[in-house]
């Protein structure tokens, strides 16, 4: 399973799999939308979905138990920058996307082959921000960039 892209005047891109932040960028105010979770199971039909997160409300494993997504939890001792990046190289950062916005998400979005930040309801911070290729303003739009690859396409062409 891969999204694999052809944009003008760029490598081709083989997408293996994204890592996703789920506090205030798939969820808000700690919640995922039935919308959210139906686009996540569509793009888990194409290619590995990975959702990181420190548990803030202690509800993720109940919130994705449905989903056939991969939850992996931050250990605790590590920073967040730190483990989102460290888990993002264990997985292939020339392979993986990566969708974030907060201010631990930035290092993540840098190494990925393709960063996305979702500047919605919750803020994002201006380093990730920086640190993204593309910016959507919700987390259905972020997902949707892999389920219409054109919309892809037309923001990464040179």
């Amino acid at each position: 399973m891969s999204l694999n892209l052809n944009i003008p005047g760029r490598e081709p891109l083989e997408l293996q799999g994204v890592l996703c932040d789920m506090n205030g960028t798939l969820t808000l105010d700690g919640q995922l939308s039935r919308e959210v979770a139906e686009s996540l199971q569509r793009v888990a039909a194409i290619m590995k979905v990975y959702v990181i997160t420190a548990d803030t409300f202690g509800t993720a494993r109940k919130m994705f138990a449905s989903l056939p997504v991969k939850l992996i939890g931050m250990p605790a001792a590590t920073p967040g920058t730190i483990a989102k990046r460290d888990f993002l190289s264990k997985l292939g950062s020339q392979t993986h996307a990566a969708i974030g916005n907060g201010y631990n998400d930035h290092l993540m979005l840098q190494e990925a082959v393709l960063g996305i930040c979702v500047l919605g309801s919750e803020s994002a911070h201006a380093r990730s921000l920086a640190a993204a290729n593309l910016v959507v303003t919700n987390p259905i739009d972020a997902l949707n960039l892999f389920l219409k690859p054109q919309r892809l396409i037309a923001g990464l062409r040179n």
